[in-house]
């Protein structure tokens, strides 16, 4: 539901300025229910017209949601502030610890958090199959791989897609263990084992294929990213979902 009617505008922070921020600054700027309050980055490498900040402690302001696309080390920051001022969290920054996650997880119980390595539609709709019949797959004695290609500029691998697409998986599927690397491992593949294969090289916005091999058939389940607007706007559609939440943890697969 969008907050038009409602006479009032939803005040956003935008955390991170890298290509997703800015995309992320520019969809805000462009809504007639969204002001972008301001934007937080250790850097600008341009002007913008907002009120700028390196970190949210410098903010005196309340926002009604941050969209992150930043950094986990900035996750402390954005917390502590979101905590203070019961500020809603876009959260769609990739490489978490465990431990992070806890945190993520723990704060959620004040407020409503949106946690998602990937935030398009047609990744939603990819989970909802796998739920459906990877486990049938499995069962008929089916190989389960997972590859994913990113551009070169991607810093941590496998992506948190390839990781969300295990664990949709693995839910379903009693003993199932994620397999990263088998250049170490002399012995043939195990049938408990779901490969998770990474791929980086120029510009590729994001693509991810999962693969059930198997005797004389293979069947793919395919999702290409031809941009990064499937991500901004998954992001802002997330922001407006959560308007009514109080708190809570939300997914994908559980926000809309």
């Amino acid at each position: 539901m969008h907050l038009k009617s409602w006479g009032f505008k939803m005040k956003v922070l935008v955390y991170g300025y890298g290509l997703m921020g800015k995309k992320i600054a520019h969809k805000v700027r462009s809504q007639n229910d969204m002001e972008l309050m301001g934007i937080v980055s250790y850097e600008f490498d341009e002007k913008v017209p907002e009120k700028t900040y390196s970190s949210l402690k410098e903010c005196d302001e309340k926002a009604d949601v941050i969209i992150d696309f930043s950094h986990p080390n900035n996750l402390n920051d954005i917390l502590t502030y979101a905590l203070a001022n019961q500020t809603k969290l876009v959260i769609a920054t990739t490489g978490y610890s465990q431990e992070q996650l806890d945190q993520i997880k723990e704060a959620s119980k004040e407020i409503a958090i949106f946690q998602s390595y990937n935030t398009s539609f047609g990744v939603q709709m990819v989970t909802k199959m796998l739920r459906q019949f990877a486990k049938e797959f499995y069962d008929a004695g089916y190989d389960i791989e997972i590859l994913e290609k990113h551009h070169n500029q991607k810093i941590d691998a496998p992506s948190g897609t390839a990781e969300l697409l295990y664990e949709v998986m693995a839910e379903e599927i009693d003993g199932v263990e994620a397999c990263y690397d088998r250049s170490s491992r002399h012995e043939k593949r195990k049938k408990e084992e779901i490969g998770i294969q990474s791929l980086r090289g120029g510009t590729i916005f994001g693509e991810h294929t999962i693969m059930f091999a198997g005797v004389d058939e293979i069947i793919e389940i395919k999702h290409t990213a031809l941009s990064k607007e499937v991500f901004v706007q998954g992001a802002i559609s997330a922001a407006y979902a959560l308007n009514d939440k109080d708190n809570g943890l939300f997914t994908l697969k559980s926000l809309y």
